[in-house]
């Protein structure tokens, strides 16, 4: 019998995720939110199906909000600059957007291995 999540508990885990994954951003490098993530896929036991799903809302959110965060606490022209050099007009918030599918792809990647992981055990 497949067990479903709720949407509260699915929810928990994205909020568990970014706190963690917020956390992590202090003082670690940017890949350890993937192994972070990896890890409590793992541990909380994420079915498969929805593991990379969290992962990447999870990644998304807090991808996008740093660096919508850091910019509003550092104003700079760069973001402006970097969204010139991309093929996004100009748009920043295309660059926050940008900058969030690549953490989203990265925390569903590694929270999807993560659950694979206790699988294959």
């Amino acid at each position: 019998m497949k067990k479903t999540s709720s949407f509260s508990y699915k929810l928990a885990i994205v909020l568990v995720m970014v706190v963690i994954g917020a956390i992590s951003g202090l003082y670690l490098p940017w890949y350890a939110l993937g192994i972070l993530f990896a890890l409590l896929a793992y541990i909380l036991r994420i079915p498969t199906g929805s593991a990379f799903t969290l992962g990447l809302v999870s990644g998304f959110l807090l991808w996008a909000i740093s660096a919508f965060w850091i910019d509003g606490q550092h104003p700079s022209s760069l973001p402006g600059r970097m969204a010139n050099l991309f093929p996004l007009g100009g748009s920043v918030v295309g660059l926050y957007i940008v900058t969030g599918v690549l953490g989203g792809l990265t925390g569903g990647l590694w929270a999807w291995a993560g659950a694979n992981l206790r699988l294959n055990k």
